[in-house]
């Protein structure tokens, strides 16, 4: 039982949470805020046997997009890694990293929370996770060190974030209605926030890297979508380069909020693509088929605004271009495209067990109870009472748009420059959550597809996450009562 506990210790903690959320649900009775922040007691809503059973598969066709996004990733992986142009390429950066590990980790742990910080649908940046891990990894890096560089940095992108990061679009569109507060609001202290997050992590990360040196090279090979050497040096990398930029270039088209910057040439050319008839026969849209039959909606839209399907199209086409160019067999991208979606199978069951939590607490919301008798503490605004409220409310979600759907006429009742500091507290507390909470989507994703122990972990990022409160918690105090 000890050895089964340590081996799988993110199922024992993930089933652990489960366990304790539902224990709560027969405790802690509903309640919900309405206009004034009037909290409206809700009756008890207790989760059963059956309830967990349904919440299996509800958690599987409401995030159904998500699991289809990480499926594609494996077939990607299951057929790119079969390549030789990206064996030679990953073979290539790995020679070129060799005696620059410094720069090379500090420049993908920047690159990656730039993204993470920017993108408005965070899940998309997974698609280059393995690529980055792989070349790491044969750098001579070792396995914490290429996790911390690559998840971790996603993570520091979560906590600093500016215009972008998975939910938060989500929660300034539920906050907005009840506030001014836009995605730029306090967008100076976020940036700075990002800034220092990233100093901090990188210098527990070069000190990590320097202590596990000699460990890197005495760990066994273990990234599920490692390469061997190719078979001819000199094979070219350039249909392999091209997939990536484009995959990159689609990105950052797709999911960067361009009317933050009141940039309208894309919402321009979309409306232009769209125009187009001949006669009364809309061309683009009857050929591609945009308009969802018999609803009013398009599943093709402008870039900045895309849904998660658009991309997967993208990945879709990319990996057969891989497919084709290198001349694989049909049969040959069949199996490996298998081989892929099975390796990728173990975090996407992680990634369903976190939603089955997010499920429990939508059908029966306790949090807005704990939120509200939190705030008792205190007759007026206080960051310290803000800050803990921030902490359980990111603790128990990891979905940061369902905190502002739940809790956003709580966050926008003070005074104007209070609920500005609650916006910070709220989203900042919450990303800071991310990196020790058992249900954060890319922390556990990544220690499960890594296959790296939670509590080895925690060894390595409690420092951060310690230096990182006190740091907001002293911006909090400073901005309420300065």
């Amino acid at each position: 039982m000890k050895k089964m506990f340590k081996e799988h210790d993110l199922v024992k903690l993930v089933s652990m949470l489960l366990l304790l959320v539902v224990i709560l649900t027969w405790i802690i009775p509903t309640g919900s805020f309405g206009r004034d922040a009037v909290f409206t007691d809700g009756e008890m809503l207790r989760i059963g046997l059956v309830h967990l059973g349904y919440g299996m598969s509800f958690a599987i066709s409401s995030n159904y997009m998500q699991i289809a996004f990480l499926v594609m990733v494996g077939i990607f992986y299951g057929v790119i890694s079969h390549t030789e142009g990206y064996k030679a390429l990953v073979a290539r950066l790995a020679k070129f990293g060799k005696g620059k590990e410094t720069g090379v980790v500090l420049g993908v742990s920047l690159l990656t929370a730039l993204l993470t910080s920017i993108l408005n649908n965070t899940i998309a940046l997974l698609i280059f996770m393995p690529f980055l891990v792989t070349v790491l990894r044969r750098v001579g890096l070792s396995k914490l060190t290429a996790f911390a560089s690559t998840f971790g940095a996603m993570l520091v992108g979560l906590l600093g974030a500016t215009i972008g990061t998975e939910g938060l679009t989500g929660f300034v569109s539920y906050i907005s209605y009840n506030s001014e507060i836009t995605m730029t609001t306090e967008l100076t202290v976020r940036i700075g926030i990002l800034i220092l997050g990233y100093m901090l992590h990188s210098i527990i990360l070069l000190a990590l890297m320097k202590k596990e040196a000699k460990k890197a090279k005495e760990e066994k090979e273990d990234d599920v979508f490692a390469v061997e050497e190719p078979k001819k040096k000199n094979k070219k990398i350039w249909p392999t380069v091209v997939a990536f930029v484009t995959l990159l270039v689609f990105m950052i088209l797709a999911y960067v909020s361009w009317d933050i910057f009141d940039i309208e040439v894309f919402s321009n050319f979309h409306e232009k693509i769209l125009g187009v008839t001949i006669g009364e026969f809309e061309v683009f849209r009857n050929i591609f088929g945009i308009i969802i039959p018999n609803i009013e909606a398009d599943i093709v839209v402008e870039f900045g605004k895309w849904y998660l399907f658009n991309y997967i199209v993208v990945i879709a086409f990319v990996t057969l271009f891989v497919a084709i160019v290198s001349k694989m067999k049909l049969n040959d991208f069949f199996s490996n495209a298998w081989e892929g979606m099975k390796k990728i199978a173990k975090p996407t069951a992680f990634l369903i067990f976190a939603y089955m939590i997010f499920i429990v607490l939508y059908w029966s919301p306790i949090v807005p109870t704990i939120i509200n008798e939190l705030g008792k503490l205190t007759d007026s605004f206080n960051p310290f009472v803000a800050s803990l409220q921030a902490l359980i409310a990111g603790f128990f979600n990891s979905d940061l748009a369902y905190v502002g759907f739940s809790l956003s006429y709580y966050i926008t009742s003070f005074a104007e420059e209070e609920a500005n500091i609650m916006y910070l507290i709220f989203t900042l507390i919450h990303g800071l959550v991310q990196f020790i909470t058992p249900i954060s989507i890319f922390l556990l994703f990544g220690l499960s597809y890594m296959d790296i122990p939670y509590k080895k972990w925690m060894g390595y990022i409690w420092k951060f996450v310690v230096g990182m409160f006190i740091c907001l918690l002293v911006i909090f105090t400073l901005l309420t009562y300065l």
